[in-house]
């Protein structure tokens, strides 16, 4: 019977040599030379500021243009549907912006008057009238948001004269400030971003502060002169300091006010912006006039 037959014990296998050792190792020496190679470039590469920023804004455009392709569909689609939304109460929109019309005509004929006036005393006085900022208006391609950041990608760039660092508005207030500037596409970082400061004042008690975003839609109040004074219900507005953000933009309201926190709701509607303007300040021009001005005196 098979169980009675002996059977020969197994013999250990003996591990065979590889036949490939010498190319692995070769490899292995390769990919750990090409590593150092690589990073002892990059890491002197980095201190190299021309080619570091040319690369840092080029992989900027590359993504944002990638972002946008892929965000541009989902957005027009929100904006479709918010105006089919509005479309449907067709006429109560109608009545509305009659009434509108007619009291901003009424508005406008006390500006012409105020207008004409000021310009008299200006010439009275021999105050020099100049612009001091003028304004592109971008569409947003996108508003993107990770989690942390909350910031807009805009359809234009350096093409259109944007530059980094300049003011974002619409009609209602502050939006942010540009973060960064590609050939066609920038960034705006929204002023509730953990990123975003913007120097602003109360326009009551005239309260000089910090606008600190937090990630969350209700940015916050820093370094405020005298908490006590300030009150649920003011306005906040820009207070011009930076050189960013000219003075007397309108930002937001006091919204909230704890032991901790004074919080601020912003005027500018973010989820329903399509398009923003960019200022643009004239700081040398307006430097060189007023010289000249001054001069004349």
């Amino acid at each position: 019977m098979s169980f009675l037959v002996r059977h020969k014990k197994s013999t250990s296998l003996k591990p065979k040599a590889n036949p490939y050792s010498t190319r692995t190792k070769k490899w292995r020496y390769s990919l750990g030379l090409t590593f150092i190679v690589m990073l002892i470039v990059g890491g002197s590469l980095r201190f190299y500021k021309p080619f570091y920023n040319r690369l840092q804004q080029e992989l900027f455009e590359g993504t944002t243009w990638i972002t946008g392709v892929f965000m541009y569909p989902f957005h027009e689609t929100h904006n479709l549907l918010k105006r089919a939304h509005v479309s449907m109460n067709l006429k109560e929109e109608y009545a509305r912006l009659s009434e509108e019309n007619e009291r901003l005509k009424w508005q406008l004929q006390d500006l012409d008057s105020l207008d004409h006036e000021n310009k008299a005393l200006r010439q009275n006085l021999h105050i020099p009238m100049f612009e001091k900022y003028g304004h592109c208006t971008a569409k947003i391609l996108s508003s993107p948001y990770d989690g942390l950041h909350h910031f807009f990608l805009l359809a234009a760039g350096h093409k259109n004269g944007l530059e980094k660092d300049q003011a974002v508005i619409v009609k209602e207030g502050v939006v942010g400030r540009l973060e960064k500037v590609g050939r066609y596409v920038s960034r705006v970082l929204l002023l509730n971003d953990t990123n975003s400061r913007i120097p602003v004042m109360t326009s009551t008690s005239q309260q000089k502060a910090i606008l600190a975003g937090d990630g969350t839609f209700l940015p916050i109040l820093v370094y405020v002169s005298d908490v006590r004074k300030i009150q649920k219900g003011e306005k906040v507005i820009t207070s011009g300091l930076g050189g960013i953000f000219p003075a007397g933009l309108p930002v937001g309201i006091v919204d909230e006010i704890t032991n901790d926190s004074i919080r601020v709701r912003p005027y500018a509607p973010f989820k329903n912006i399509e398009w923003v303007h960019i200022l643009h300040i004239n700081s040398e021009e307006f430097m060189e006039e007023l010289n000249a001005a001054l001069r004349a005196e």
